[in-house]
């Protein structure tokens, strides 16, 4: 195939034509192309705003297809292969990037009690992965395989969580949270989100909660 006589050809062609032309590419494309080629224009088409229970519908699908093996893509691994990702597990971490993001959404739209049980939801299984339930396959692979800004949505979720939740509710799922980001040398800053956005009673249960569980914080935040 000669690529510029390829291009004369396509210069030539009305807008319907190219559009379904690209939708074909996108369609023969593995998740690492599309998202090379479209992330771009991904990122600009963002809703202005989400339907939660549509949303939540949506998460719930996910999960049970994730705990279903729908992602689960094994092989035998080899010196030759080590460094390959199916593209089942890279299809995973682009969705939960996507819906993470959808979920922050709702933060942004003062629906924090859905907002709570989408990024709750989402939370349980990137903990089911990071623990090495059969979700996804890969020699190596984590969160920071996530796409989007997980800072962001992490943050998101903190601040549902504060709006909705007792002191004990909030610091049972808050300390975890900052648990899990101290394993990621803090780079969600989970904590100080937590001790911004909690309320009096809140934060001095989060303390309590950090306190019994021995969990490491950042020292410059630290009371």
């Amino acid at each position: 195939m000669d690529k510029r006589q390829l291009f004369e050809v396509l210069k030539k062609q009305n807008s319907a034509n190219l559009l379904k032309l690209l939708q074909a590419a996108y369609d023969e494309m593995n998740t690492s192309q599309r998202r090379r080629v479209f992330g771009e224009f991904a990122r600009q088409s963002k809703p202005s705003t989400v339907e939660g229970q549509k949303l939540l519908k949506e998460i719930k699908k996910f999960h049970q297809q994730s705990f279903d093996g729908v992602y689960y893509a094994p092989f035998n691994i080899n010196s030759k292969n080590w460094t390959h990702i199916p593209e089942e597990t890279e299809e995973w971490f682009d969705r939960v990037g996507a819906l993470l993001e959808a979920s922050a959404k709702l933060t942004e739209q003062d629906e924090h009690a859905k907002a709570v049980e989408c990024f709750t939801i989402l939370y349980e299984l990137i903990e089911a992965m990071e623990s090495g339930e059969d979700i996804v396959f890969a020699d190596e692979y984590g969160s920071w395989m996530i796409s989007g800004d997980e800072k962001k949505c992490l943050k998101a979720y903190i601040t549902s969580l504060a709006a909705v939740s007792s002191a004990e509710a909030f610091a049972a799922i808050a300390a975890p949270l900052i648990k899990r980001d101290s394993h990621h040398s803090f780079s969600a800053q989970a904590y100080a989100v937590a001790r911004h956005v909690a309320n009096k009673e809140q934060c001095a249960r989060l303390q309590e909660e950090i306190k019994r569980q021995n969990i490491r914080v950042p020292d410059k935040t630290k009371k």
